[in-house]
């Protein structure tokens, strides 16, 4: 009996010394992507944080210029484009930025796997997206009178952030194997997920939309995303066709996909070089 505790005891210490240095190892390539991207490519770390913002503006300056100031929902229409286009270019940027994560063995640090470098890059993108997220709504409700934003349930809206962030992660995974093989990939998945901001309902409430416009917003993910997160800000916001459950299937099948196929192009491509 005392061996077996000894023996069980032994065992979780050694899973925690493991799970210290797998610690350590995610922090330095969190480090080393975090220099990365504030030395070579900082212009491109500003336009991807401010392209919603532009998009919202110039959405909102064109309603005005042609006199349709009413919001589709709530007293900001600023505001309510905000919750859609934030969410939805978070999305677009940190499965972009799982894509492009050193997962090559010249790129990552010593005793790292390629899913610790999804993670690292994951993990970095996402604490910028956040923080960036939290500074606007913050900037909103300091400049602005929008009352909205005092109301808002940062529990609820956590939710559909997660998620979105593990879809992007499952989403970078499968975009990076396809693209071992299909070169021009990346720039395909760039344009046909630019497009799916008609139907993520961003623009407009997903219930209100035309009906044939309603069933492929419905079959989009990212809209129930896009309207569970509108549910912490509002809370009467309409959501008949919110699926919860749908949005977390994807969540899943494409993180499992996504680690499988991922790991057996790694395996395949390794085969032939």
């Amino acid at each position: 009996m005392i061996g077996q505790a000894s023996s069980l005891w032994l065992g979780i210490s050694n899973w925690f010394v493991a799970l210290s240095a797998w610690r350590r190892v995610i922090w330095l390539a969190m480090c080393q992507i975090f220099l990365g991207l504030s030395r070579k490519n900082s212009l491109g770390l500003v336009w991807a944080l401010a392209e919603p913002l532009v998009a919202v503006s110039m959405i909102y300056a064109i309603r005005g210029l042609l006199k349709m100031n009413t919001p589709n929902y709530g007293s900001s229409l600023f505001l309510f484009y905000a919750t859609g286009f934030i969410p939805y270019f978070m999305f677009l940027r940190l499965s972009s930025g799982t894509r492009n994560a050193g997962t090559g063995p010249d790129k990552r640090l010593p005793g790292m796997s390629a899913l610790d470098a999804y993670i690292a890059s994951l993990l970095v993108n996402s604490t910028i997206w956040i923080t960036m997220m939290v500074a606007l709504f913050l900037g909103m409700w300091w400049l602005s009178d929008i009352r909205e934003i005092s109301n808002i349930s940062i529990s609820v809206c956590a939710v559909p952030i997660f998620l979105l962030i593990m879809l992007a992660m499952g989403v970078g995974m499968l975009n990076t194997a396809i693209s071992r093989y299909v070169p021009f990939w990346n720039l395909f998945y760039s344009l046909a997920t630019r497009g799916l901001v008609f139907l993520s309902g961003i623009l407009q409430i997903v219930d209100l939309q035309a009906p044939h416009l309603r069933y492929y917003s419905i079959l989009n993910p990212l809209s129930h995303a896009v309207e569970w997160f509108r549910l912490g800000v509002w809370e009467r916001y309409p959501h008949n066709s919110l699926d919860e459950g749908y949005l977390i299937t994807w969540v899943l099948v494409c993180l499992f996909l996504g680690m499988v196929i991922d790991r057996g192009s790694i395996r395949t491509l390794g085969r032939f070089r």
